[in-house]
């Protein structure tokens, strides 16, 4: 029997937070090997789970991810994060708050220097 993705979240969150980095960084790595199509499934399968949470488990893990993808090479990101916005317009508009405001509070808790580098990506994923 087979873990289903909200509850692989569920079991994500609970876990400590460099367990729960470490597992979201070889995910996000697993997903930019993917190709375009397949990441975008793969991500939005996650971004839906993720979205069951409680908020303060969403937070957590939204927090972690940011974290993790905060370690990866700036191109690696910069897919991510253009694949990411693009399921984000998916979302419903209370859906895609609650991840917004998710994403600005994990980003706050990175150090200055690592959050200016995450940025910089976000930015040009958006160009």
């Amino acid at each position: 029997m087979s873990m289903s993705l909200e509850d692989m979240a569920a079991t994500l969150a609970s876990l400590d937070e460099n367990a729960r980095r470490a597992m979201l960084r070889s995910r996000l790595e697993a997903f930019a090997a993917m190709g375009d199509e397949e990441r975008r499934q793969g991500m939005t399968q996650m971004l839906h789970a993720i979205h069951t949470l409680s908020d303060d488990d969403h937070k957590k893990l939204v927090a972690s991810r940011t974290w993790a993808l905060s370690e990866l090479p700036h191109e690696t990101r910069v897919g991510l994060i253009r694949t990411h916005l693009s399921v984000l317009g998916e979302l419903s508009e209370d859906a895609r708050q609650r991840e917004m405001g998710a994403m600005q509070a994990g980003l706050q808790e990175l150090p200055a220097e690592t959050r200016e580098d995450v940025m910089v990506s976000m930015q040009a994923a958006q160009g």
